[in-house]
């Protein structure tokens, strides 16, 4: 092949994949650098003595959603030897940028990353063997059951026996065009019935059509993000969650999980908290007050129609980013205990310390005199 022939091929695939870069997400476009995660052979010898080859191909095709689930040789994963030339262990392939590193946000643990000032939106995880509690968010390397999960589910149904909680259970590692990469199939949910739309093509400006409002290219703190509402009946973050925590959400009066019967303009009935479909009440609501809720300084995270959310209309709902923080923080269930007064924090803020402070943020009944 000619010489401008080759130039012209080239160019073509450098516009190809300028095309597709977005702003926001790392692992996307002319970001994603291969040899950063994988490596083109093994060392000499490893895995020839194991019997380990010839290893059998995906059948998956490469990006789509079944990809991002570990498909390992079971015989593989006893000996350390992915079949994908990763680099490491999965999750200590991800902690080697997103742990105490300055190349990238920090998830695990205390915030000492490349954005250490953050109040990070989705807080961090925790890890079993490091300082792993799996009972204040997402821990890596976890075989538990997913609490709601329906039918039950956990990590080793995906990666495979012995294989816990790993980062790609929830991201998508090649990129997607969902918010933060998350993979629309995670957990049980089918594909495409979990994508968090976001303003990919232009940061900074909000689209009321998308789920989530990203302020900046590299925005983890939660004052760069909030959430719209496209449908007032749904909140897609809770789909999301849903893959997993099923039991968990739904819309007051269709799911069964969620219960709610409605008697003229409120409802008598909630199993659980629903996470769409309920707006903050008016003021002086039989449940719940917007007015309380804008009197607070410091106020969780809700879904706007409108896209105001400061201060906030009478149109805002909560849903599961509301009460948890997503990767989780050091409460209980990743709660967020937030007074509404003092300086934010990951757990709440600097005068939270009390379920009635989370619960506060709408509920007058909250801040009320314990009954004797």
């Amino acid at each position: 092949m000619s010489t401008p022939i080759l130039r012209r091929l080239g160019g073509l695939f450098v516009a190809v994949l300028a095309s597709t870069a977005a702003a926001g997400d790392y692992h996307d476009g002319l970001s994603l650098n291969c040899s950063e995660c994988h490596v083109m052979h093994l060392q000499p010898g490893q895995g020839a003595s194991l019997g380990l080859f010839p290893v059998p191909l995906s059948t998956s095709s490469v990006g789509t959603p079944a990809d991002t689930a570990l498909d390992l040789d079971e015989q593989a994963v006893k000996s350390g030897v992915d079949r994908r030339l990763l680099r490491e262990d999965v999750n200590d392939l991800c902690l080697s940028c997103h742990d105490d590193s300055a190349r990238a946000a920090d998830v695990l643990g205390a915030n000492l990353g490349r954005f250490p000032s953050d109040v990070r939106q989705a807080g961090h995880l925790n890890r079993l063997g490091h300082d792993g509690n799996v009972a204040t968010g997402h821990t890596l390397d976890s075989t538990e059951t997913a609490p709601g999960s329906q039918p039950p589910w956990r990590a080793e149904d995906e990666n495979g026996p012995g294989v816990g909680l790993n980062c790609l259970n929830c991201h998508a590692a090649h990129g997607n065009e969902s918010y933060r990469n998350l993979r629309d199939d995670a957990g049980h949910n089918l594909p495409g019935a979990g994508r968090v739309t976001y303003n990919r093509e232009s940061p900074g400006s909000n689209h009321l059509g998308r789920d989530v409002f990203v302020r900046a290219t590299l925005a983890y703190d939660e004052s760069a993000v909030d959430f719209n509402e496209p449908d007032p009946d749904d909140s897609a973050m809770a789909r999301f969650c849903a893959g997993c925590h099923d039991l968990f959400h739904g819309q007051p009066g269709v799911d069964a999980n969620i219960g709610g019967t409605r008697t003229g303009a409120s409802f008598t009935q909630f199993l659980r908290h629903p996470t769409s479909g309920v707006d903050i009440g008016a003021v002086g609501g039989e449940w719940s007050s917007s007015m309380l809720f804008a009197s607070h300084d410091n106020r969780v995270k809700v879904m706007s129609r409108a896209g105001l959310w400061d201060p906030p209309g009478s149109d805002v709902t909560p849903s599961c980013m509301s009460c948890h923080k997503a990767h989780g923080n050091g409460n209980a269930f990743g709660l967020i205990l937030r007074s509404g007064r003092g300086v934010p924090t990951e757990d709440g803020d600097t005068h939270g310390g009390s379920l009635e402070h989370l619960c506060g943020q709408c509920h007058a009944q909250a801040a009320a005199p314990a009954l004797p």
